[in-house]
Order: structure tokens, then sequence, then C-alpha cells
């Protein structure tokens, strides 16, 4: 496979992931969150497991795949379910920005664990990137700190959700990069873990209802999320093992205006100039914070 290829598939789980999001809604309000959101990573995790199979085991350290499980399948719920559970088609998309932060607090988190030194200019970055979530909530109406309160207190669970999920994966992305050793890929482990968590808390919590099953075209939307997540990471794993990683990296940055895009047309919904300036605010502030470490390499254990 050439290197040009391997980018190019790369760059397609970019776009697979960026319609994660959308389908993530669509499919909880036509199965509802629980089931809804069960069902995408189950089918994901059947989609991984012939791809990459389960690790070695013996060639992973224990204290790191219980961290790395831990980390990855609470991120995912957390993730899962801010969007899931969000009242409308816009707040959903509203969240999913607030998420976008995780690239402005992995590398906060990599100079916690001093694998990056610090940089004033990173402030700036963080600062841009905050700023945008707050203009979105404010729009052209002036900074009034009531209107955030109000915007939050709206359904303030699934904000919540979307910034602690925001933080667990920038500690997650921290914490592979440092401790990472050898080639095992324990991501089918990942999702076969986090598929059984979502349907013990499923079935503990409710009971199947026929009117949950839906038609045709609501399994159909559970086949392309599934497959969106599933064959994202796939896609990932070969751009990044093959491809050209730079490339890749700054690509990445613009999932969050990306997702907000595709989640535009997949749920009908209307966003305000308020909301892309938000989001181009939140890409601008990342690249920000990706270019200050530039300079600054992480280090190589």
């Amino acid at each position: 496979m050439s290197r040009n290829l391997a980018t190019l598939i790369g760059v397609s789980a970019i776009i697979m992931w960026s319609s994660v999001m959308g389908l993530i809604k669509k499919v909880s309000m036509l199965f509802g969150p629980s089931l809804g959101i069960t069902l995408i990573y189950s089918l994901s995790a059947l989609i991984l497991y012939p791809i990459f199979g389960f690790p070695n085991l013996k060639k992973i350290s224990k204290k790191f795949l219980f961290i790395t499980t831990t980390l990855f399948v609470l991120y995912e719920i957390l993730f899962s379910y801010a969007i899931g559970l969000s009242i409308s088609e816009q707040q959903a998309i509203e969240v999913s920005i607030i998420h976008y932060l995780w690239p402005t607090f992995t590398v906060f988190a990599f100079i916690i664990i001093k694998e990056l030194n610090f940089r004033p200019i990173i402030l700036i970055g963080l600062a841009i990137s905050v700023l945008g979530v707050v203009y979105m909530q404010i729009g052209d109406r002036g900074f009034d700190f009531n209107i955030i309160i109000n915007n939050v207190a709206s359904n303030p669970v699934v904000y919540i959700l979307a910034l602690g999920a925001a933080i667990v994966w920038s500690m997650y992305c921290a914490i592979t990069k440092k401790y990472t050793k050898g080639t095992e890929n324990p991501i089918a482990l990942y999702f076969f873990i986090l598929s059984l968590v979502l349907w013990i808390e499923f079935f503990y919590k409710e009971n199947i209802d026929l009117d949950q099953i839906g038609n045709l075209v609501s399994w159909i939307y559970v086949l392309i999320a599934g497959a969106g997540v599933g064959l994202g990471y796939a896609a990932w794993n070969i751009g990044v093992l093959r491809g050209n990683l730079q490339i890749l990296v700054i690509s990445s940055y613009f999932i969050p205006i990306l997702a907000s895009m595709l989640a535009v047309y997949i749920l009908n919904a209307q966003l305000s100039s308020a909301f892309w300036l938000g989001t181009l605010a939140v890409t601008i502030g990342s690249l920000i914070c990706w270019f200050a470490t530039r300079s600054t390499k992480i280090k190589n254990k």
C-alpha cells in the first residue's frame, strides 16, 4: 500500500468520525439513548474484532491495560450520552463542540505528565477555544453570565458529560502516548468491554420494549453509525501506521467544523452564525496549541 493511499484512508476516518455525532443523536431519537448507544457500539465491536482481534495480554502491562480500558470506556459513555441525552438537535451539536476541547486539554495533559514543556502561547490557544464555546452560548447579545447559566441550566447533565469526555479523552491520549510499548492494539478489546458494560447497564435499568425495535430505516442508521465508529478506528490505524501523520493530525483538528456540517444535514438542524464563529474559534485555539508543541517535541521513551 502506498503512503498516499494510506493517508487517504486515514483522512476517511476523520470523515467517518465527523458523521458519528449526528448519527448517535439520530439513533438515540429512534431507539432511545440507552438502547441506541448500546446497539451502535456493539456493532462497532463486531466490526473491529475480525480486523484487529484481541491483543496478546502477556505483552501488555496489566496496569496499563486496566487504566486505558477504564478511560476509553468512560470516555465513550460520557461522549455518547452527552449527545444522546440532549433535548434538541441544536443542543446535541453544541455539546459536541465542548467535547472537541479535548485537543487543547491533551496538550495540558502532556505538560502535567512532563512530556511537553510549558509555553505561554498554549494559554492563548486555550483562551480562544474556551471563548469560542462561550460565544456559541451568548451570540451577539454581549457577554452576560446569566445567559450562559440559563443555557446550561436547561440540561446541565449533557454539558457536564461533554466536558468530562473532553478531559477523560485527553488523559487517555497522554497516557497511551507515554506508556504504550510494543505493537499490540487493544482497540477491539476496548470495544468488547464497552459493549458489555452498556448491555449490563441497559438490562439493569430498562427492559426491551417492542416499540423500541424500530423499522428498517432505523436499523440502517444503526448500521451506518456502528460502521462509522468501527471502520473509523480501523482506517485511522492504517493512516497512522503507513500514511503521512502530519497531514492526518492537522486534518483531525477540523473535525469540529466538519462534524457540525454533517450534523446539520443528518439532523436537519438550524445553527446561528454565532455557533459557526464559536466552532471556528475552538478549531483555531486547538491549532495554536498544536503549533506550540511543534517546537517542543514530545519526548520519546
